[in-house]
């Protein structure tokens, strides 16, 4: 340590304001440049060599320098910028996953939405159709029965059953024609393709 900072810090022990203003004024600039290597924002390079020189003052009784004052004020700074970039990498880590949150809850709502109207309009369109022919569809899409099952219940044959649910998806899908594409998708997660 130089004689001249060697002397300084013992009255800085001392608390002695003045040679604390001194050893301020004589390492700021400097400390401010090193300070930039790491961190982009110069107000906040400047933040963090003040908050360096603010605990040199506070533990001024606890730290022990044995190299000099000038390299333990340099690592002071090195390292309060790495904290302050963990610091913001956390933040904008967690930034980044509160906004993907909020991405994924407003999709969670549109596709709640358009489930919403998809089932409305497939409701609707289900009245449209004849009375057996949506006795035979709601039995099948609604109710999971096979074609066999259907014919059976209902006392018909399977041909019956296939040629109803043919009549079915064709009205159902010049009804929903304007909403086929979202009908699409919702009817293959809804009924397994």
């Amino acid at each position: 340590m130089s004689s001249d900072d060697k002397k300084l810090f013992l009255l800085i022990k001392q608390n002695n304001k003045t040679a604390f203003d001194d050893l301020f004024r004589k390492y700021y600039v400097q400390l401010c440049r090193f300070a930039c290597r790491y961190i982009v924002s110069q107000p906040i390079a400047e933040e963090i060599v003040q908050d360096v020189f603010v605990r040199l003052w506070q533990q001024k009784d606890q730290i022990n320098i044995s190299t000099s004052l000038l390299a333990y004020l340099y690592a002071a700074v090195r390292n309060q910028s790495i904290n302050e970039i963990k610091k913001n990498q956390i933040h904008n880590y967690h930034l980044a996953e509160a906004q993907k949150n909020v991405s994924l809850t407003e999709e969670i709502v549109q596709e709640n939405n358009n489930e919403e109207r998809l089932r409305k309009a497939l409701d609707d369109a289900c009245k449209l159709l004849p009375p057996k022919c949506r006795e035979i569809f709601e039995l099948s899409r609604i109710d999971g029965l096979t074609y066999e099952e259907i014919a059976d219940y209902l006392s018909i044959s399977k041909k019956t059953v296939e040629n109803q649910m043919g009549i079915a998806f064709n009205k159902l899908r010049q009804q929903l024609k304007p909403l086929l594409h979202l009908l699409y998708i919702f009817l293959y997660f809804l009924f397994g393709g």
